[in-house]
């Protein structure tokens, strides 16, 4: 909980403080705002731009999104403006999406031209822009896509099983050890998991350099996508107000977030790059890439463009799987602590279908129907993307007799749909009976995932690894551990919703969560798995 405190200190985020002389923000607001009139000769559309809260002169609705939890703002604003709603936000308008129809309709059915990104300044600045997920809609783009589902599409993926087993028991065996450092274990496994699977590197410390690179090289991209977030992404001219002038905590994230972004992105693909010069390399996906893209060449050393590539597509898999997989890992145990009654199913059922002699497997997934259901409802419950990465449209177009103009953001509220009681009815409540019917998972209700991965031909590209990863990881720990909440001082139990990290990536702040051996044959069995990570190969 310090670490999120003390890395939300440095972002220097307020709510909506900008520390300046109001007469200078004034003068400058207003010069920017003749000059975009002054350039802008657009015609006014025969159709009416969807409905949307008025806002101001100006900065539009700067103002009205929250930096906390703005999904669930969009989600109130949703049910008086429709589910395609309007935000006009200084030179880049937003149109929002509430409902799962529209989101299909437009990002998966028209994905040609929704598939674009808006384009971010502050990430940029923060030397993010090398990320797959917010790239343009290009030929970049899909050279870069295409390398990475060389390696992690759906019928590759099973390669790494031995790996994520492996990492999986280590796990295991910190939380007998040290169970009250919960939420470092959580980091610490799934990081290792994908610095093994990329890089071939061991990660056995708890306080591992490389875990906490990813740590706080995503919070920093997280923190800065939030809409509205940086008054510099909007007002691109601020860039250049001197460094010395207060309120603009923009500088303070650049600062401290750009060097750890290109070390994360760079330390491990140097160490490879390195061991290859010297014969002494084994199997990765990072070592694999190089020698592909060198037969590619000819054999030669890589082009500037293709070590570019290679350096970006193992750094997003690096610094993904590491944040995402990791949140929802943190979600499965606070649903467990606070739903018992859900744990003890899951328990019924992996002791009937594992049985007391041994760990869960991968083959055991299609038996495991409850977990599955865990799965999908620790998917929706407490969403990892609450407003995905925004699209852009990239032509004027037309929706249920709205005007979408040309480069307005669109944004999925994902919670929105998540939370939509008409196909989750209770949707506070963790209940995964309601994806079960006749004792297999029901077709007829929505499957989170397709949600919760994003749309149309920016869906995640690791979705498959990540799967795997929270499969192996909840039933094993369910086979082995009981999972209890931690009370406050006031004896109350912890509220899951009342504390998050805000930002693409939503996390808990903490997990207030104890666990314990279900017993000593589980502590045997833990204590004894001995599984081997096989070596990669192709």
């Amino acid at each position: 909980m310090a670490d999120r405190a003390v890395a939300r200190y440095r972002c220097g985020r307020t709510k909506h403080s900008v520390n300046m002389q109001p007469a200078i923000i004034f003068a400058i607001f207003l010069a920017y705002f003749l000059l975009l009139k002054w350039i802008k000769r657009s015609a006014k559309p025969a159709l009416p731009l969807p409905p949307g809260p008025k806002g101001y002169p100006i900065i539009g609705n700067l103002l009205d999104i929250p930096s906390a939890t703005p999904w669930r703002t969009f989600t109130e604003w949703s049910k008086v403006y429709g589910d395609v709603m309007y935000l006009k936000l200084s030179r880049k308008p937003a149109v929002i999406l509430s409902s799962a129809k529209a989101t299909f309709d437009l990002l998966e059915k028209r994905s040609d031209i929704y598939s674009d990104r808006p384009g971010s300044l502050i990430l940029k600045l923060l030397s993010w822009d090398w990320n797959l997920g917010v790239m343009p809609y290009s030929q970049k783009w899909r050279a870069h896509r295409r390398e990475f589902h060389q390696f992690f599409n759906q019928r590759e993926v099973p390669r790494f099983q031995s790996i994520q087993l492996h990492e999986c028991h280590a796990f295991l065996r910190r939380l007998v050890r040290s169970p009250d450092n919960l939420d470092q274990h959580i980091r610490h496994v799934l990081t290792a998991i994908i610095l093994k699977i990329t890089y071939d590197m061991d990660i056995t410390d708890i306080n591992d350099e490389y875990v906490h690179l990813a740590q706080e090289a995503v919070l920093g991209f997280s923190v800065s996508m939030i809409p509205g977030a940086f008054w510099v992404e909007h007002f691109p001219f601020l860039r250049f107000i001197p460094a010395w002038l207060p309120g603009f905590p923009f500088r303070k994230t650049v600062d401290y977030y750009r060097p750890i972004v290109e070390t994360m992105r760079s330390k491990p693909f140097d160490k490879i790059q390195q061991d290859i010069n010297e014969g002494k390399v084994k199997p990765s996906v990072t070592a694999s890439l190089i020698e592909r893209l060198q037969r590619k060449s000819g054999g030669v050393a890589l082009s500037s463009t293709d070590d570019e590539l290679a350096r970006n597509v193992t750094g997003l898999a690096y610094a993904a799987a590491a944040d995402t997989t990791s949140s929802a890992t943190q979600t499965f145990m606070i649903a467990m602590a606070l739903y018992p009654d859900v744990q003890r199913k899951a328990q019924e059922e992996l002791d009937r279908v594992v049985g007391p002699n041994r760990l869960p497997e991968f083959e055991d997934h299609d038996d495991l129907v409850y977990i599955q259901a865990i799965i999908l409802e620790a998917m929706r419950w407490m969403v990892v993307t609450p407003l995905g990465v925004t699209h852009c449209v990239t032509a004027d177009d037309e929706y249920k007799g709205f005007f979408i103009p040309k480069g307005a953001a669109v944004i999925a509220n994902i919670w929105a749909m998540l939370h939509d009681p008409d196909d989750y009815p209770e949707p506070m409540v963790f209940k995964p009976e309601r994806y079960i019917k006749d004792g297999k998972l029901d077709p007829s209700v929505r499957d989170p995932l397709t949600l919760a991965f994003g749309f149309g031909r920016r869906i995640c590209p690791g979705r498959y690894l990540a799967m795997g990863s929270l499969f192996i990881t909840i039933a094993s720990v369910l086979h082995t551990f009981n999972i209890e909440p931690t009370m406050s001082e006031d004896g109350k139990v912890f509220d899951p919703f009342s504390s998050v990290v805000s930002g693409v990536i939503s996390s808990p702040e903490y997990v207030p969560c104890k666990v314990t051996p279900r017993s000593d044959k589980a502590k045997q069995l833990i204590q004894e798995s001995s599984v081997l990570p096989s070596t990669l190969s192709g």
